[in-house]
């Protein structure tokens, strides 16, 4: 008979003895506040959550519809590891038409489970041990402990409210140093708001051009642009070639889940 402790004491030696074998790469990333509030304000009443960036509306039932109605005729096996083809063929489209950019959805493009992992794959994908990405501060807390994670060194660069928020080149160009590789940006940004305009992204365009450095995109907030249009990164001249544009179904069309 296998006899189970339930007691304080033994959860408390397990989990001891589980952080034994975690990676000093991984214990040196801090807790995300973010979940932290969001589990907190899950479990009070007549609170509303801002902690998160999510619609305030469900999904809407077309789209649940149609996800139940795959699942109900099957279609739950393996898929290609880029993702559905006719998926990536008609984003491809709405790509073009609402942001000017032109992708091969057959070479150029491929589907993630969420922004998070497609930032997560890209930066394992660039990263050696000791280049700096250069990160907006303030920023979505992942970018940071992923870079972290792909033993690179993340270097925040600030946008404060002197900018509106926005990336300034001549302060860009202060965090800049040989060692810089990758550019992190989120604009419409999380958690300030914060909008690049055309203008702005053409001067972070001749630094990223004259430095060499590749540019993660994450322009997962676009629909979510109030005033004017959103200017895609890689639509600015000579960006497109170093530019990654991550972008995802979650915030436009309340996908989170």
């Amino acid at each position: 008979m296998l006899s189970v402790k339930t007691d304080n004491a033994c959860h408390s030696r397990s989990n001891q003895k589980i952080r034994d074998f975690i990676s000093d790469r991984a214990k040196a990333i801090p807790p995300s506040g973010i979940r932290r509030f969001f589990d907190l304000a899950g479990q009070m009443e007549d609170v509303i959550s801002l902690g998160v960036g999510e619609p305030d509306y469900s999904t809407p039932w077309h789209i649940c519809d149609a996800a139940i109605s795959s699942i109900e005729q099957g279609h739950t096996a393996y898929t290609s590891n880029t993702g559905m083809e006719p998926l990536r063929k008609e984003l491809a489209d709405f790509i073009r038409n609402q942001y000017q950019i032109e992708y091969d959805p057959i070479s150029e493009m491929i589907i993630t489970t969420g922004v998070s992992e497609g930032l997560d794959i890209v930066i394992r994908a660039v990263t050696n041990p000791g280049d700096e990405v250069l990160v907006i501060d303030p920023s979505y807390v992942s970018y940071a402990p992923c870079v972290t994670m792909a033993g690179g060194v993340p270097i925040p660069v600030p946008c404060t409210e002197k900018t509106r928020f926005r990336l300034s080149s001549d302060v860009l160009m202060e965090h800049i140093t040989p060692k810089s590789k990758v550019l992190i940006l989120n604009f419409p940004n999380n958690p300030t708001g914060g909008v690049m305009r055309r203008e702005d992204l053409e001067a972070i365009a001749d630094i990223a051009i004259d430095h060499n450095l590749l540019i993660l995109s994450d322009e997962v907030y676009a629909e979510l642009t109030y005033e004017g249009r959103h200017t895609a990164t890689a639509s600015i001249d000579g960006l497109w070639d170093r530019t990654v544009t991550l972008s995802g179904f979650s915030k436009a069309f309340a996908m989170t889940g």
